[in-house]
C-alpha cells in the first residue's frame, strides 16, 4: 500500500470510536491551517496575526491534551502508524491526529482498518484507509497532504545540498 503522495512525521495520533467534529468543521480547520502555515514573502496583516493567535488559543482550549506522538505516514488514501494495542481488520472509526504544531487541534477523520500486524518493536503497525464521503473534507485533506509532501521534499533537497 503506497499512496504515492504522503508525508511522514511523528505526530499526536490515536484511533477513536467516535468523531470529534463534523466534516465541515474538519475541512475548515484544514483550510485555516493551510492559510496559517503558508510561508510566503508577504507580511501578514496585523489583524490576521491577532486572529491567528486567537485561533491557536481556541485550539488549545478545545484540545487541552493530545494523544501521544507516534511515527505515522499520512497519505491521500491511507494512514499508517504504530501503536501498542492491535485493532481488528475491518473496524470502522476515526483517526484522530494533530497535523500541526502551530495549531494543536485533534482532527478526526473517518477510516477503516485494513491491516494490523505485529511490528518488531513489540507494538503493531496499523494501516487504515480513509472513508471520507464529504467532498469538501476530501479536498481539504488532499491539499494538506500535498502541502506537507512538498515541504518534506524541499527539506530533503536542502539537506542534500
Amino acid at each position: 500500500m503506497n499512496d504515492g503522495v504522503h508525508f511522514q512525521s511523528r505526530l499526536p495520533l490515536a484511533w477513536q470510536t467516535e468523531s470529534k467534529q463534523s466534516p465541515f468543521e474538519a475541512a475548515r480547520f484544514l483550510d485555516v491551517l493551510g492559510a496559517i502555515e503558508h510561508v510566503g514573502d508577504d507580511t501578514p496583516d496585523p489583524r490576521d496575526a491577532k486572529l491567528d493567535l486567537q485561533l491557536v488559543w481556541l485550539a488549545r482550549l478545545l484540545t487541552p491534551a493530545l494523544p501521544p506522538s507516534v511515527e505515522a505516514r499520512i497519505g491521500i488514501e491511507h494512514a499508517v502508524w504504530f501503536q501498542a494495542q492491535p485493532l481488528p481488520s475491518g473496524a470502522r472509526g476515526w483517526v484522530g491526529f494533530s497535523p500541526s504544531d502551530t495549531l494543536p487541534f485533534l482532527l478526526s477523520l473517518p477510516a477503516q482498518i485494513i491491516a494490523c500486524e505485529p511490528s518488531g518493536s513489540g507494538g503493531h503497525r496499523v494501516a487504515a484507509r480513509w472513508i471520507i464521503e464529504d467532498q469538501m473534507l476530501r479536498e481539504a485533506l488532499e491539499r494538506m497532504v500535498f502541502r506537507h509532501h512538498r515541504e518534506q521534499i524541499r527539506r530533503k533537497r536542502e539537506a542534500g545540498l
